[in-house]
């Protein structure tokens, strides 16, 4: 007998092959997401698997305008029930993490939560602590992270971020200052209905963004152990037009996070130390 939970899911796509898989493990168990809206811009409705079609829950929506951030928005108008969750097209997650999100959601209402992310290829942590001195010299002294394992879902004085680590997770649930966008689930009266991203494109730090905008709302965020999210480790940057769309997203987002100038410029200059470093090798 079918469970059908009390939630809607939202995936913005640009048509990727692996949105199929995401759709079929989301509908795999007897606990299904009463609807999954996939929500595409117009222009790319002709890359839709059509396998797609034969999940019942599943609703294609059409934007007039692409990008993701607003391909999300216009998901979250169309939702009816009392919980929503947003999930790229390339997360992977089961329906043992999504119930545990929603029984996280029933005893926390002025709240949004997430997953621990995992890489897909390797099963470690996409955010792994190590104790290299190099490392720790960079985000401690330079970006302006706090030590230890108390950077774990912080962001820093720089602007930039840290995920948390599924092995240094001592408790159940861990408050954070920032959710990745991949995989996040709301109270449906909390969701954010406007588009906040003002660029074309790939939404560098989006995530930041609107778990600021979450925060200004007195909305706490949490990632919670129970739940586990499966993706691809996300890549720097490595055409040059990419990396200035993403050196401008950081730009903006450091404004919002009132970042100073001097560390401002510190962090950009080591974006483009990355950039050209990884062009070389």
């Amino acid at each position: 007998m079918e469970n059908i939970l009390n939630l809607t899911i939202v995936i913005p796509t640009v048509g990727e092959e692996s949105l199929i898989k995401v759709i079929e493990n989301l509908n795999s168990t007897s606990s299904k997401p009463k609807k999954i809206l996939v929500v595409i811009y117009k222009e790319n409705f002709k890359k839709i698997n059509n396998d797609i079609y034969l999940h019942n829950n599943v609703e294609i929506v059409k934007t007039n305008l692409p990008g993701q951030v607003n391909q999300r928005v216009e998901g979250f108008k169309l939702a009816l029930t009392d919980y929503v969750m947003q999930l790229d097209a390339d997360c992977h997650i089961n329906n043992q993490s999504i119930t545990a999100m929603i029984n996280f959601l029933k005893n926390n209402k002025n709240a949004s939560v997430g997953p621990c992310f995992i890489d897909i290829n390797n099963d470690l942590p996409i955010h792994k602590l190590n104790n290299n001195k190099v490392s720790l010299f960079i985000k401690n002294l330079i970006l302006g992270f706090p030590s230890n394992d108390k950077i774990m879902g912080k962001v820093s004085k720089s602007g930039t971020n840290f995920g948390v680590d599924f092995f240094f997770l001592k408790n159940q649930s861990i408050e954070v200052e920032w959710v990745p966008g991949g995989c996040m689930m709301h109270h449906k009266n909390n969701l954010n209905l406007r588009d906040y991203y003002p660029f074309k494109g790939k939404a560098y730090y989006e995530d930041l963004i609107h778990s600021k905008i979450l925060i200004q709302k007195n909305i706490k965020l949490f990632i919670i152990k129970d739940a586990i999210c499966k993706t691809d480790f996300p890549i720097f940057p490595k055409k040059f037009r990419e990396f200035i769309k993403y050196v401008k997203a950081y730009n903006y987002c450091s404004k919002i996070y009132d970042v100073g100038i001097i560390r401002k410029y510190i962090c950009m200059t080591l974006y483009f130390v990355r950039y050209f470093k990884n062009r070389l090798y």
